[in-house]
């Protein structure tokens, strides 16, 4: 874990398109395990062929080949599941992955690894998606009893290679400064052979990414990087013009997440290259925090110590925004009484991620 811990510069330098010298491509390739990034790295072996070890080469081809069958079976089961929910009169929301997968070039559809495939439909329209979904072979592996602020049904066959993971909101809807009405403005319709989906702007999908991983994964306050989704967030911030700033701006309301979204901003300009938006000011509490992430990236000793500082945003989280620490997230209700910190078993719980060297996480 050391070793590869090391390597998160190195690798990121691969993922630009850069071979680092003296690299240790061991560790490297151990991290990119770790962080379900290694298909990506099939750019750099093809583009700088001369100067990767033969070994890791076919290494890398051959993971990039399997994950490009494994993800043509994933699009045909996207469109299989997409048509069955259509002639029930349900047009599902694509996002996170899912998204990605349906509307990137065939080319690149084996640079990223996915377990799953994220659907979005309406309150009114579950039952009857999850009975369409069932009658084409589908069977609930797990459900969420409703006390919690997100629901979701996790359905799956024995012959795929993903499961659905079938929801009725927006991961980002409890938090964004918009109505369900003014977020459906953000979407727009995409064909998958004969099935029609919806899919987010590059601003919601940027939203939606943010806050699985800082909030509904807790990453903001364990301080960690989820280097598969800083990739994913690459892709959406490369060219210049692309991302509306002033409609992510408006719909990333609150305080906190526009420092999550800065942060991760800083870090991809940190690590991947990516150019920071002109006339953007950088602030301290961003800086902070991305001073945080990669001390404890390359020294993961230093988590459980370095654990106050995410508490630091704790009383700006409870007062500026409108996220719910509910007992499944933080372990404890959300308090009418303002607290500085949270109770004791949401500390523990925190502790206990904080420990964690979490598969897809540094």
């Amino acid at each position: 874990m050391t070793n590869s811990s090391r390597a998160l510069l190195p690798l990121c330098a691969c993922f630009r398109g850069v071979v680092p010298p003296r690299a240790d491509w061991n560790a490297l390739l151990e991290l990119a395990n770790h962080t379900l990034t290694t298909p990506s790295l099939i750019e750099v072996v093809r583009s700088q062929r001369a100067s990767i070890p033969d070994e890791v080469a076919a290494y890398v081809e051959a993971i990039h080949q399997r994950n490009m069958m494994r993800n043509d079976r994933l699009i045909a089961q996207l469109e299989e599941a997409v048509l069955a929910l259509n002639r029930a009169g349900i047009t599902p929301v694509l996002i996170k992955g899912a998204a990605m997968l349906a509307t990137c070039p065939p080319s690149d559809r084996a640079l990223r690894l996915m377990s799953d495939l994220d659907l979005v439909v309406g309150p009114g329209e579950v039952s009857i998606a999850k009975q369409r979904l069932t009658a084409i072979g589908y069977s609930v592996d797990y459900e969420s009893d409703r006390r919690h602020t997100k629901w979701y049904v996790d359905l799956s066959r024995p012959q795929d290679v993903g499961m659905i993971d079938l929801q009725e909101a927006f991961p980002a809807e409890a938090v964004l400064n918009q109505t369900e009405g003014a977020l459906r403005f953000e979407l727009r319709s995409i064909q998958l052979g004969a099935a029609s989906a919806l899919v987010p702007s590059p601003e919601l999908q940027v939203l939606v990414l943010l806050v699985h991983d800082q909030f509904q994964d807790h990453d903001y306050w364990t301080g960690n990087i989820d280097l598969r989704h800083l990739l994913d967030l690459k892709n959406l911030f490369a060219v210049p013009g692309d991302i509306r700033w002033d409609v992510l701006m408006t719909i990333a309301s609150s305080t906190l997440l526009r420092n999550a979204l800065e942060a991760q901003q800083l870090l991809l300009t940190r690590l991947l290259g990516v150019t920071w938006p002109a006339g953007r000011p950088r602030r301290v509490m961003s800086k902070l925090q991305v001073w945080r992430q990669l001390l404890q990236a390359r020294h993961p000793g230093l988590r459980p110590l370095l654990l106050p500082m995410g508490l630091i945003h704790l009383r700006s989280h409870r007062e500026r925004s409108n996220l719910e620490m509910s007992a499944s997230d933080f372990g404890s209700a959300p308090q009418a009484r303002k607290r500085w910190f949270p109770k004791l078993e949401s500390l523990l719980f925190l502790l206990s991620l904080a420990r964690r060297y979490r598969a897809g996480k540094l």
